[in-house]
């Protein structure tokens, strides 16, 4: 199969991190054309090559690759950082952010020296989460299954926001470390960066959205009770 995907470099991610250590309009502008075309033109591509298996399993999934890579200026209107430039740069594969916010996610991150990959939930309420707990008590075997089909696709639970109280006591012991979870986290991080400078980064994501699609199944259906019950704020956004 022939990827329009044309890799990440060592030499981009080393501009990357010179961009920011100058920290600096004019030695950016100078870069640009490096940074976008070394960077961010093979972010957008990378979506381009995993669209269809995305579409295959959600139709209402967001791959427009213009707005769902993150932007190598940062913004700085609402954080005590005030540096101007990042050397990491995600791509966030899900429905659009605007008409469906906090809904379950894919996304590709690398920095210098590392790179990650996986599937989550974040929530704005803690009550979004509650639809989840209802589905896994609601159909357990299921929910290993994904839990079990997410670990097949060599990614690991990495959730690190549980609650002190069990939230459904009695619940099945297996089930306790997920019931008590504020979100849901499966991920890897890799170091073997000339991965991401070949397709085989491109193999390797569209083996593990295939292998995980149960568990994004399972969480993208729990995301749409909520939806559907009024407990996610739809102009989250726009505000």
């Amino acid at each position: 199969m022939k990827y329009n995907y044309t890799g990440i470099s060592p030499k981009t991610i080393e501009l990357l991190s010179l961009n920011r250590y100058n920290d600096s309009k004019a030695f950016y502008e100078e870069h640009k054309k490096e940074l976008k075309e070394g960077a961010t033109v093979p972010m957008r591509q990378l979506v381009l090559d995993l669209s269809d298996i995305l579409c295959d399993m959600d139709p209402l999934m967001d791959t427009d690759p213009t707005y769902i890579v993150s932007r190598i200026r940062c913004d700085t209107r609402r954080t005590k950082n005030k540096l101007l430039y990042r050397e990491n740069l995600w791509v966030m594969l899900r429905r659009n952010k605007f008409q469906y916010p906090f809904a379950p996610f894919y996304w590709f991150e690398f920095k210098p020296g590392a790179y990650a990959y996986g599937l989550g939930l974040w929530t704005a309420r803690p009550v979004q989460f509650d639809e989840v707990r209802k589905l896994i008590l609601k159909e357990p075997k299921r929910w290993l299954n994904a839990v079990e089909a997410a670990e097949k696709a060599g990614l690991d639970y990495a959730c690190d926001e549980f609650y002190k109280k069990d939230r459904i006591p009695g619940a099945p012991a297996e089930l306790q470390m997920y019931l008590n979870a504020k979100n849901a986290v499966f991920c890897t991080w890799k170091t073997d960066m000339e991965t991401i400078a070949t397709t085989k980064i491109v193999d390797d994501m569209r083996k593990m959205l295939k292998t995980s699609r149960p568990m994004y199944e399972f969480l993208i259906e729990a995301y749409d009770n909520a939806f559907n019950e009024g407990l996610i704020n739809a102009d989250y956004y726009k505000r």
